[in-house]
């Protein structure tokens, strides 16, 4: 098949979550026969908006356009008009059979209408809430949780978070009318509330939420990472085609799993890895936190992920960093590098402030026979199993993470046991191959 993928990025100049799974994906699916291509955006602060870079990336035709909504104004992070231009002609220039968008932020949401234009089938893997919040992870700029576009400004909290600022809520209205109540009668409840949800703010609010709506509306069939996903956008008003299934994502296993050691004598000390960027979605702090209400305790905490100094997080979790000898911010590390940084490790922390749509690094855990300290938000229930291969833990709560800490230390038997519980989740786990198969079956092929 001639199959384009759309990502919000693309290796070797993009490196986030979706940006090395749709990187994964791709080599997986030309493994199969396939013949893929890929269109995506980058950055470049020095070039105008919608210049085209056209280059081989692997052996993979890549199209990269640079987007960084320029223009002034909300529309413009979620409108391109250039970025729309570019693919169009990419569209009428390869003819592929399938389009797979994997995001749409940054580029344009009338990617998908602009193919369905032109005959072609357009699927889509709806990662996490894009399509709901213009921020992404239904977080404020302060780091408190979002109740959604029918309860907050979204042009306002965007903006604002651009320059540091705190937003601020605005009501949204709850009335209900005759219509409403006749079409809950002959309605299933998340299509009611799709078509009946308000949104806050002004016009630009409205527009974007109407905008993705469409842009879901076009697509044939979804997979989704989690249920949760599914959920949490019906919740907000935007409901996914009838044609949706989950399927986990693939997880690379290069150099993985491999045995874990023996545990240890009780009161060893406990080695506590955390993988991802350093920034407060990630809740780090939850976890430093905890363990500065145990500074006696045997524990080191290794961060493995880029630190960002210019953040404004950096002031709340640099002192925490200095004030521990225990803790150890190693940065940024190289690709492949992973399995070594898991088996320094005796569990895996994913304390995590935001909803989470999937949860790779618990995962990648259990691959390494690592057991999970969770956060228990979003759909991380559906990758740690409570007292099984891992302990789910309270978001934002560091008493309760404190707790859980005195008891992997002081209790052996339940690090062997939970370490147990996760070399057996490990076989559940797909790799790219295996899950480049299903989305084959399920997504691409008529």
């Amino acid at each position: 098949m001639r199959i384009l993928e759309i990502s919000n990025g693309y290796p070797p100049r993009a490196f986030g979550g979706v940006e090395l799974h749709t990187h994964r994906l791709v080599a997986a699916l030309a493994r199969r026969g396939h013949a893929v291509s890929v269109f995506t955006r980058h950055s470049d602060l020095a070039s105008a908006d919608g210049t085209i870079i056209d280059e081989q990336v692997d052996g993979i035709h890549v199209r990269s356009v640079v987007n960084d909504a320029k223009q002034s104004g909300f529309e413009a992070h979620w409108r391109s008009d250039p970025v729309r231009e570019a693919f169009a002609e990419l569209l009428d220039r390869e003819r592929p059979e399938v389009v797979h968008v994997q995001h749409l932020i940054g580029l344009s949401h009338d990617l998908p209408a602009t193919a369905r234009q032109r005959g072609l089938r357009v699927v889509a893997t709806v990662h996490e809430y894009w399509y709901a919040c213009a921020r992404v992870m239904l977080l404020r700029p302060d780091g408190a949780t979002c109740p959604g576009p029918a309860h907050a400004d979204c042009e306002r909290c965007f903006l604002a978070g651009t320059r540091g600022e705190d937003p601020g809520t605005a009501a949204a209205p709850t009335t209900r009318s005759t219509v409403r109540l006749a079409l809950a009668r002959h309605l299933p409840a998340a299509a009611l509330r799709a078509l009946l949800t308000p949104v806050a703010g002004g016009a630009a609010p409205r527009a974007r939420f109407a905008d993705m709506r469409a842009a879901l509306g076009a697509f044939e069939r979804v997979t989704t990472p989690s249920r949760f996903v599914i959920d949490e956008l019906a919740r907000h008003g935007l409901v996914l085609p009838r044609t949706t299934r989950t399927i986990p994502l693939g997880i690379d296993r290069s150099g993985l799993p491999f045995d874990p050691p023996a545990p240890p004598p009780p009161g060893a000390t406990l080695r506590i890895a955390v993988v991802g960027h350093v920034l407060p979605h990630k809740g780090i702090h939850t976890l430093l936190e905890a363990a500065a209400r145990l500074p006696a305790a045997p524990l080191e905490i290794h961060l493995h992920g880029r630190r960002w100094p210019e953040h404004p997080y950096e002031q709340r979790i640099g002192p925490l960093l200095v004030a521990d000898p225990r803790v150890h911010a190693h940065g940024a590390f190289a690709d492949g590098a992973l399995p070594r940084l898991l088996a320094g490790a005796d569990v895996v922390a994913v304390p995590s402030s935001c909803p989470e749509s999937f949860g790779i690094a618990a995962r990648e855990a259990h691959l390494a026979g690592r057991p999970v300290l969770c956060a228990d938000r979003g759909a991380l229930p559906e990758a740690v199993r409570d007292g099984i291969d891992g302990l789910l833990l309270p978001a934002d709560d560091p008493d309760a993470w404190a707790d859980a800490l005195r008891r992997l230390i002081d209790e052996p038997e339940l690090r062997a046991r939970l370490a147990a519980g996760a070399r057996t989740r490990a076989a559940e786990i797909p790799d790219m191959d295996t899950y480049a198969a299903e989305i084959e079956r399920f997504l691409l092929r008529p």
